[in-house]
């Protein structure tokens, strides 16, 4: 007990200081090595796990998709070049126009939104089967008509289908 003999040869008004001394350092240590990290780590889990189970769920419904895309039929050239003209028609309307080469399509925008060009990329892949190889596009801003409506932005370029079979 050489050891205590030191400490206890102290005052106790000392021995007093020195003991709670030590207890708040040894409080400030716990706290920084094993109480802060956890209540950290408590905090930040449940926006984690929502987040990975959003993404979880948008794993799911690709997944899903994709079972549908294989098992749906293949669509010969023509019949996938025809729902992709009619598909530039209604969804991209006067500001497109589609050229067809082969197993290729390629798709002009002139002032086309980027909602319509997004509606129309979709319809490709899931009606058309028809998959984007290649974009070349620019964002532009059309002035308003009027002082009351604001400007829009739009797209103009170029896109490269690949056709199913292609």
């Amino acid at each position: 007990m050489k050891f205590l003999s030191p400490f206890q040869a102290l005052p106790p008004k000392d021995r007093q200081r020195l003991l709670a001394i030590s207890l708040v350092l040894l409080s400030i240590i716990l706290w920084t090595w094993n109480l802060a990290p956890a209540l950290k780590t408590l905090r930040e889990v449940p926006p984690q796990l929502a987040q990975l189970q959003a993404q979880t769920q948008n794993l799911k419904s690709m997944q899903v998709q994709a079972h549908a895309f294989q098992k749906s039929p293949r669509l010969k050239v023509n019949e996938a070049s025809s729902l992709l003209q009619k598909n530039v028609a209604e969804t991209l309307g006067s500001g497109a126009r589609i050229n067809l080469e082969g197993s290729r399509a390629t798709v002009t925008l002139n002032g086309v939104s980027a909602d319509a060009t997004a509606q129309f990329l979709a319809l490709a892949r899931t009606q058309a089967q028809s998959l984007p190889i290649e974009a070349h596009l620019q964002k532009f801003t059309q002035p308003a008509a009027s002082q009351k409506t604001t400007s829009q932005e739009l797209w103009r370029g170029t896109l490269i289908l690949s056709l199913p079979g292609g």
